[in-house]
């Protein structure tokens, strides 16, 4: 079973997770790791085949739990063009 926290019913994203587009998210915390994955918040960057310029920050997070003072990302949370975060985890989000 995943550790991967679940916050408000919906995971944490982490480096390597996948967007509704097919991007993943290439950037996270410095200091946080869950499972040994930085965890991605406000600002992290993510990759997006099918929109240019093919790297957008995530601009959407849960503002009440913060790292470094960015707001963490939770499954479902945007990225600049749109896109959806994708936790590859989420079977905790019951």
């Amino acid at each position: 079973m995943s550790s991967r926290p679940v916050i408000q019913g919906r995971a944490q994203i982490l480096i390597g997770d996948t967007t509704s587009h097919g991007g993943v998210v290439i950037s996270g915390s410095p200091t946080t790791t869950v499972e040994g994955r930085p965890i991605a918040r406000v600002g992290d960057m993510v990759t997006c085949p099918l929109c240019k310029p093919h790297v957008f920050p995530i601009i959407e997070g849960l503002g009440a739990f913060t790292d470094n003072y960015m707001a963490v990302a939770l499954h479902g949370h945007k990225i600049g063009c749109g896109a959806t975060l994708i936790a590859s985890s989420n079977s905790r989000e019951e």
